[in-house]
Protein backbone atom coordinates (compact mmCIF):
# COMPACT_ATOMS: atom_id res chain seq x y z
CA UNK A 1 0.00 0.00 0.00
CA UNK A 2 1.47 3.16 -1.20
CA UNK A 3 1.24 6.59 1.04
CA UNK A 4 -0.83 9.49 0.68
CA UNK A 5 -2.05 12.84 2.00
CA UNK A 6 -4.71 14.59 0.59
CA UNK A 7 -7.02 17.98 2.01
CA UNK A 8 -10.80 18.05 1.74
CA UNK A 9 -13.22 20.84 1.99
CA UNK A 10 -16.89 19.72 2.63
CA UNK A 11 -20.15 21.79 2.77
CA UNK A 12 -22.05 20.15 5.73
CA UNK A 13 -25.02 22.21 7.02
CA UNK A 14 -22.69 23.75 9.44
CA UNK A 15 -20.59 25.35 7.36
CA UNK A 16 -17.48 23.72 6.15
CA UNK A 17 -15.01 21.33 7.23
CA UNK A 18 -11.71 20.49 6.83
CA UNK A 19 -10.09 17.11 6.92
CA UNK A 20 -6.75 15.66 5.89
CA UNK A 21 -6.62 12.07 4.24
CA UNK A 22 -3.35 10.57 4.96
CA UNK A 23 -1.74 7.54 5.28
CA UNK A 24 -1.67 3.71 3.55
CA UNK A 25 -4.13 4.02 0.29
CA UNK A 26 -7.19 1.15 0.83
CA UNK A 27 -6.39 0.60 4.36
CA UNK A 28 -8.98 0.59 7.26
CA UNK A 29 -9.73 4.34 8.24
CA UNK A 30 -9.01 5.85 11.71
CA UNK A 31 -10.06 9.02 12.31
CA UNK A 32 -7.48 10.93 15.05
CA UNK A 33 -8.80 14.07 17.17
CA UNK A 34 -6.67 16.25 19.13
CA UNK A 35 -7.61 18.86 21.81
CA UNK A 36 -9.11 22.14 21.50
CA UNK A 37 -6.38 23.42 19.37
CA UNK A 38 -5.17 20.59 17.93
CA UNK A 39 -6.13 20.93 13.80
CA UNK A 40 -5.77 18.58 10.90
CA UNK A 41 -1.64 18.68 10.91
CA UNK A 42 -0.83 15.82 13.07
CA UNK A 43 1.70 14.40 11.17
CA UNK A 44 3.94 15.73 8.05
CA UNK A 45 6.87 14.43 6.38
CA UNK A 46 9.41 16.84 8.11
CA UNK A 47 8.37 15.89 11.60
CA UNK A 48 6.11 18.84 12.65
CA UNK A 49 2.91 16.89 13.00
CA UNK A 50 1.92 18.27 16.40
CA UNK A 51 0.99 14.71 17.06
CA UNK A 52 3.69 13.43 15.47
CA UNK A 53 4.91 11.33 18.22
CA UNK A 54 1.60 9.73 18.17
CA UNK A 55 1.35 8.66 14.22
CA UNK A 56 5.27 7.35 14.91
CA UNK A 57 4.77 4.86 18.25
CA UNK A 58 1.63 3.42 17.25
CA UNK A 59 2.70 2.73 14.34
CA UNK A 60 -0.45 4.89 12.58
CA UNK A 61 0.91 5.32 8.97
CA UNK A 62 -0.37 2.03 8.17
CA UNK A 63 -3.46 2.76 8.13
CA UNK A 64 -6.08 5.52 6.37
CA UNK A 65 -5.94 7.90 9.10
CA UNK A 66 -8.29 11.09 9.07
CA UNK A 67 -7.72 14.39 11.01
CA UNK A 68 -9.18 17.73 10.88
CA UNK A 69 -10.00 21.48 12.50
CA UNK A 70 -12.63 22.14 14.49
CA UNK A 71 -15.94 23.83 13.35
CA UNK A 72 -15.45 26.69 15.12
CA UNK A 73 -11.92 25.94 16.21
CA UNK A 74 -8.15 27.32 14.77
CA UNK A 75 -7.60 26.48 11.54
CA UNK A 76 -9.76 26.78 7.71
CA UNK A 77 -13.22 25.00 9.06
CA UNK A 78 -15.28 27.74 8.69
CA UNK A 79 -18.98 27.86 10.33
CA UNK A 80 -21.99 30.73 10.63
CA UNK A 81 -22.37 29.63 14.04
CA UNK A 82 -19.83 27.75 16.37
CA UNK A 83 -21.48 24.81 17.59
CA UNK A 84 -22.42 25.03 21.25
CA UNK A 85 -22.03 21.31 22.46
CA UNK A 86 -19.42 18.43 22.01
CA UNK A 87 -22.30 16.42 20.19
CA UNK A 88 -22.67 18.75 17.12
CA UNK A 89 -19.17 19.07 16.82
CA UNK A 90 -19.13 15.05 16.31
CA UNK A 91 -22.55 15.14 14.73
CA UNK A 92 -20.77 17.57 12.11
CA UNK A 93 -18.05 15.13 11.67
CA UNK A 94 -20.00 12.13 11.31
CA UNK A 95 -22.11 14.07 8.40
CA UNK A 96 -19.02 15.20 6.38
CA UNK A 97 -17.23 11.58 6.41
CA UNK A 98 -20.26 10.22 5.20
CA UNK A 99 -20.44 12.59 2.75
CA UNK A 100 -16.87 11.00 1.54
CA UNK A 101 -18.05 7.29 1.87
CA UNK A 102 -16.59 6.67 4.88
CA UNK A 103 -19.67 4.78 7.28
CA UNK A 104 -17.25 2.69 9.01
CA UNK A 105 -14.26 3.57 11.08
CA UNK A 106 -11.11 0.73 12.31
CA UNK A 107 -11.00 3.02 15.01
CA UNK A 108 -11.52 6.47 16.46
CA UNK A 109 -8.60 7.51 18.37
CA UNK A 110 -9.35 10.90 20.63
CA UNK A 111 -7.61 12.94 22.85
CA UNK A 112 -8.98 15.71 25.42
CA UNK A 113 -11.26 16.79 23.99
CA UNK A 114 -11.46 14.83 21.06
CA UNK A 115 -12.12 12.28 22.96
CA UNK A 116 -14.75 13.37 24.07
CA UNK A 117 -16.09 14.27 20.94
CA UNK A 118 -15.13 10.19 20.06
CA UNK A 119 -17.42 9.11 23.47
CA UNK A 120 -20.42 11.17 21.70
CA UNK A 121 -19.59 9.65 18.39
CA UNK A 122 -19.81 5.83 19.44
CA UNK A 123 -22.20 6.61 21.82
CA UNK A 124 -24.59 8.20 18.84
CA UNK A 125 -23.65 5.31 16.65
CA UNK A 126 -24.70 6.78 13.24
CA UNK A 127 -20.96 5.22 12.17
CA UNK A 128 -19.93 1.76 12.62
CA UNK A 129 -16.88 2.25 15.08
CA UNK A 130 -15.18 -0.61 15.53
CA UNK A 131 -12.79 0.34 18.39
CA UNK A 132 -12.63 3.42 21.03
CA UNK A 133 -9.25 4.87 22.04
CA UNK A 134 -9.63 7.51 24.89
CA UNK A 135 -6.69 9.84 25.88
CA UNK A 136 -7.41 11.90 29.06
CA UNK A 137 -10.73 12.32 29.04
CA UNK A 138 -14.02 11.22 30.93
CA UNK A 139 -17.40 11.01 30.69
CA UNK A 140 -18.22 14.24 32.49
CA UNK A 141 -16.01 17.06 33.76
CA UNK A 142 -14.22 17.26 36.80
CA UNK A 143 -15.58 20.12 39.52
CA UNK A 144 -11.81 21.71 39.43
CA UNK A 145 -11.91 21.97 35.40
CA UNK A 146 -14.90 23.79 35.43
CA UNK A 147 -13.60 26.13 37.86
CA UNK A 148 -10.24 26.62 35.73
CA UNK A 149 -12.76 27.03 32.77
CA UNK A 150 -14.93 29.87 34.14
CA UNK A 151 -12.12 31.88 34.94
CA UNK A 152 -10.67 32.07 31.65
CA UNK A 153 -13.85 33.56 30.49
CA UNK A 154 -14.03 36.02 33.42
CA UNK A 155 -10.72 36.99 31.84
CA UNK A 156 -11.91 37.63 28.67
CA UNK A 157 -15.02 39.53 29.70
CA UNK A 158 -13.14 42.10 32.21
CA UNK A 159 -10.85 42.40 29.41
CA UNK A 160 -13.11 43.11 26.47
CA UNK A 161 -14.76 45.72 29.27
CA UNK A 162 -11.91 47.33 29.34
CA UNK A 163 -11.03 47.59 25.33
CA UNK A 164 -8.08 45.21 25.34
CA UNK A 165 -9.74 41.90 24.10
CA UNK A 166 -7.10 40.20 23.09
CA UNK A 167 -5.09 40.71 26.52
CA UNK A 168 -7.80 38.64 27.99
CA UNK A 169 -7.90 35.89 25.98
CA UNK A 170 -4.20 35.89 25.98
CA UNK A 171 -4.55 35.20 29.96
CA UNK A 172 -6.97 32.70 29.21
CA UNK A 173 -4.53 30.78 27.49
CA UNK A 174 -1.67 31.69 29.90
CA UNK A 175 -4.42 29.75 32.88
CA UNK A 176 -4.73 26.92 30.53
CA UNK A 177 -0.98 26.63 30.33
CA UNK A 178 -0.46 25.85 33.86
CA UNK A 179 -3.62 23.19 34.27
CA UNK A 180 -2.38 21.44 31.07
CA UNK A 181 1.34 20.77 32.39
CA UNK A 182 2.34 18.65 35.74
CA UNK A 183 4.22 20.67 38.47
CA UNK A 184 6.96 17.75 38.83
CA UNK A 185 7.60 18.36 34.76
CA UNK A 186 7.51 22.33 34.76
CA UNK A 187 9.83 22.40 37.64
CA UNK A 188 12.68 19.85 36.21
CA UNK A 189 12.57 22.20 32.75
CA UNK A 190 12.60 25.29 34.73
CA UNK A 191 14.55 25.42 37.50
CA UNK A 192 14.43 28.95 38.24
CA UNK A 193 10.80 28.66 38.20
CA UNK A 194 10.68 32.55 36.99
CA UNK A 195 11.76 31.27 33.69
CA UNK A 196 7.94 29.87 33.52
CA UNK A 197 6.28 32.84 33.71
CA UNK A 198 7.96 33.60 30.16
CA UNK A 199 7.53 30.31 28.90
CA UNK A 200 3.42 30.57 29.70
CA UNK A 201 2.99 33.51 28.23
CA UNK A 202 4.50 33.09 25.07
CA UNK A 203 2.80 30.44 24.16
CA UNK A 204 -0.68 32.47 25.12
CA UNK A 205 0.85 34.63 22.88
CA UNK A 206 1.77 32.40 19.73
CA UNK A 207 -1.94 31.00 20.20
CA UNK A 208 -4.04 34.67 20.12
CA UNK A 209 -1.14 35.86 16.73
CA UNK A 210 -2.70 32.87 14.92
CA UNK A 211 -6.14 34.37 15.02
CA UNK A 212 -7.37 36.21 17.92
CA UNK A 213 -11.31 35.61 16.89
CA UNK A 214 -11.14 31.79 16.92
CA UNK A 215 -8.46 31.74 19.92
CA UNK A 216 -11.45 33.68 21.75
CA UNK A 217 -13.86 30.88 20.94
CA UNK A 218 -11.66 28.08 22.23
CA UNK A 219 -12.39 29.69 26.00
CA UNK A 220 -16.09 31.18 25.52
CA UNK A 221 -17.23 28.51 23.01
CA UNK A 222 -15.39 25.44 23.34
CA UNK A 223 -15.20 25.28 27.61
CA UNK A 224 -18.73 25.72 27.76
CA UNK A 225 -19.09 23.09 25.98
CA UNK A 226 -17.01 20.67 28.13
CA UNK A 227 -18.79 22.16 31.21
CA UNK A 228 -22.11 20.53 30.01
CA UNK A 229 -20.44 17.45 28.49
CA UNK A 230 -21.91 14.08 29.51
CA UNK A 231 -22.14 10.89 27.91
CA UNK A 232 -23.62 7.57 29.32
CA UNK A 233 -20.83 5.15 29.59
CA UNK A 234 -23.46 2.24 28.95
CA UNK A 235 -24.33 3.76 24.95
CA UNK A 236 -20.71 3.33 23.97
CA UNK A 237 -20.96 -0.28 23.25
CA UNK A 238 -17.93 -0.78 21.40
CA UNK A 239 -13.92 -2.06 22.72
CA UNK A 240 -12.57 0.95 24.21
CA UNK A 241 -9.11 1.61 25.37
CA UNK A 242 -8.68 4.36 27.90
CA UNK A 243 -5.48 5.72 28.87
CA UNK A 244 -5.10 8.67 31.49
CA UNK A 245 -2.04 10.79 33.14
CA UNK A 246 -0.71 11.25 36.43
CA UNK A 247 -1.24 14.36 37.78
CA UNK A 248 -4.28 15.53 35.18
CA UNK A 249 -5.38 18.62 37.25
CA UNK A 250 -8.72 18.55 34.16
CA UNK A 251 -9.20 14.80 33.63
CA UNK A 252 -8.46 13.16 37.28
CA UNK A 253 -7.72 9.68 38.44
CA UNK A 254 -10.84 8.98 39.97
CA UNK A 255 -13.19 9.98 36.84
CA UNK A 256 -11.32 7.80 34.57
CA UNK A 257 -11.39 4.70 37.18
CA UNK A 258 -15.06 5.96 37.64
CA UNK A 259 -15.49 5.43 33.88
CA UNK A 260 -13.73 2.34 33.17
CA UNK A 261 -15.99 0.95 35.85
CA UNK A 262 -19.09 1.82 33.52
CA UNK A 263 -18.02 1.09 30.21
CA UNK A 264 -19.68 -1.82 28.99
CA UNK A 265 -16.38 -3.37 26.54
CA UNK A 266 -13.52 -1.32 28.65
CA UNK A 267 -10.49 -3.24 26.81
CA UNK A 268 -8.04 -2.08 29.22
CA UNK A 269 -7.63 1.44 31.34
CA UNK A 270 -3.83 2.87 31.59
CA UNK A 271 -2.61 4.95 34.17
CA UNK A 272 0.19 6.79 32.82
CA UNK A 273 3.23 7.74 34.85
CA UNK A 274 4.22 11.63 33.93
CA UNK A 275 5.74 14.51 34.64
CA UNK A 276 3.83 16.50 32.26
CA UNK A 277 0.34 16.01 33.62
CA UNK A 278 -3.01 16.49 30.68
CA UNK A 279 -0.05 16.91 27.93
CA UNK A 280 1.16 13.57 28.36
CA UNK A 281 -1.09 12.80 25.58
CA UNK A 282 1.14 14.73 23.81
CA UNK A 283 4.29 14.49 25.18
CA UNK A 284 4.56 10.85 26.44
CA UNK A 285 3.95 8.94 23.19
CA UNK A 286 6.52 6.58 23.43
CA UNK A 287 5.00 5.21 26.63
CA UNK A 288 1.59 4.80 25.37
CA UNK A 289 1.69 4.35 21.65
CA UNK A 290 2.53 0.51 21.45
CA UNK A 291 -0.43 -0.20 23.74
CA UNK A 292 -2.75 1.32 20.65
CA UNK A 293 -0.71 -0.08 18.05
CA UNK A 294 -1.39 -3.31 19.79
CA UNK A 295 -5.06 -2.68 20.59
CA UNK A 296 -5.82 -1.69 16.49
CA UNK A 297 -3.96 -5.22 15.79
CA UNK A 298 -5.53 -7.37 18.12
CA UNK A 299 -9.10 -7.30 18.02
Amino acid sequence: MSYRQSDHLITIPQGQLALRQQGAEGAPDVLVLGGISGGREIYTAAGKGWWQGLIDNAGLLGYNLWSLDYLGGMGASTCQVTPTTVETQAQAIQTALMSLGVEQLHAIIGGSYGGCVGMAMAAAGDLQIDRLVVLGAAHRPAAQAIMLRSLQRDFVGLAEELGDAERGVALARALAMVSYRGSSGLDARFPNGVDAIDFMHQRALRLVQQDPVRARQLFTVFGPALDVFRVAPQQIKVPTLLIGFKDDLLVPEHLLTELAGLLPDCYSYEAVDTAHGHDGFILNTAAFGPGIKHFLEEL
